[in-house]
């Protein structure tokens, strides 16, 4: 009986049998009317707990994500593959990961595409012994890297070369593992050099030595991080990619607006109570992620060096099989990003 007085205040007298079908019909359209839309669900996969995260965990905290009309979920794995394996199987539509890992999937065949680009260069830190306070005398000295093939084996050239050193000349670089071991030969004068990423770069510096450069700060451009979703997701649900990527850029934007919110969001996700080391991560993210996260052909190419020394059939991935901007682009141009930081 409700059914039906609802359908004859709009002026329908439907039989019996068509009740409910025209009842259901009338409520989709009326879900569909402004200020009715309901909240998305939505499962967003991210890579770890790094800094390179706050914009995402910023959006979920402050129920960014439903202001757009999403109901998000963030769902944090330990591996890139693992994370892109949740992307296939449609357990997450959406992913924050590395780029290697969605580079990789592309390679193998999945369907995988990149919607936005927010860290687009290596967030590494050039540490250097005390006396070494000017690139030319890094000339002969011992840098340690993880191993070769490595992004820290790939910074050290990158940021070499920028300075005019050959990486294959004029120093000598050594296999000694991850950032704790590289710091740990750096303290025994193993070494004279290597590189390190926050907040690893604040106990280095409190240790006595020096912060000689920011890969950032060289200019060196990598496609680091992406936004990743199946292109088939993608192109059937514009809708959604927009509302998610609007909640994302929000994200950006009250990172950079927010410092000591954002910065207790740090504290609780990574689970990390050094002050210094929050101060230093929030810095150098809040600086290096882009209020607009577009990539470049360049950074494409230079993450590509890297993963073609153990696939060389990734210097034929081309950035147009990767990228898809439309929707970032759509909303750029429609002025939201530059609202964001108007308010």
């Amino acid at each position: 009986m409700r059914r039906r007085a609802a359908l004859e205040r709009f002026g329908l007298k439907p039989d019996k049998a068509s009740i409910t079908i025209t009842f259901s019909l009338l409520v989709c359209v009326l879900l569909m009317l402004p200020g009715r839309l309901t909240a998305q669900p939505i499962r967003i996969g991210s890579l770890g707990l790094s800094g390179p995260l706050l914009p995402l965990w910023i959006a979920q905290d402050r129920s960014l994500f439903s202001q757009y009309g999403l109901k998000a979920e963030v769902i944090t794995f330990q591996g890139g593959s693992t994370t892109i394996q949740a992307l296939m199987s449609g357990e997450v539509k959406f992913a924050a990961a590395g780029s290697a890992a969605g580079a990789n999937a592309r390679l193998a065949g999945a369907d995988v595409v990149a919607i936005a680009e927010w860290v687009n260069t290596l967030p590494y830190m050039l540490i250097v012994a005390s006396d070494i306070d000017a690139p030319e005398k890094l000339r002969k000295k011992r840098i340690a890297i993880s191993r070769f093939g490595s992004a820290a084996h790939y910074a050290v050239r990158l940021v070499l070369t920028k300075f005019g050193i050959d990486p294959d000349k004029e120093v000598q670089m050594l296999q000694i593992g991850d950032e704790s071991l590289r710091l740990s030969a750096l303290r025994q004068g193993s070494v004279d050099a290597t590189v390190l990423t926050p907040p690893s770069n604040l106990t280095a510096r409190n240790l006595g030595f020096r912060v000689l450069t920011s890969l950032h700060e060289a200019g060196i451009q990598y496609s680091f991080d992406h936004l990743l979703a199946t292109r088939e997701f993608a192109n059937k649900n514009k809708d959604a990619v927009q509302r998610f990527l609007k909640g994302f850029l929000h994200g950006i934007a009250y990172m950079k607006k927010n410092q000591k919110e954002s910065i207790e969001t740090l504290r609780r996700w990574m689970r990390l109570n050094d002050q210094n080391a929050l101060d230093e991560t929030y810095r150098i993210f809040g600086e290096m992620i882009p209020a607009k996260p577009y990539g470049t052909e360049e950074g494409w190419r230079n993450l590509l060096d890297v993963l073609a020394a153990s696939n060389p059939k990734a210097k034929q991935l081309e950035s147009k099989d990767m990228f898809d901007y439309a929707h970032l682009r759509e909303i750029e141009k429609s002025g939201f990003i530059d609202a964001l930081y108007k308010k």
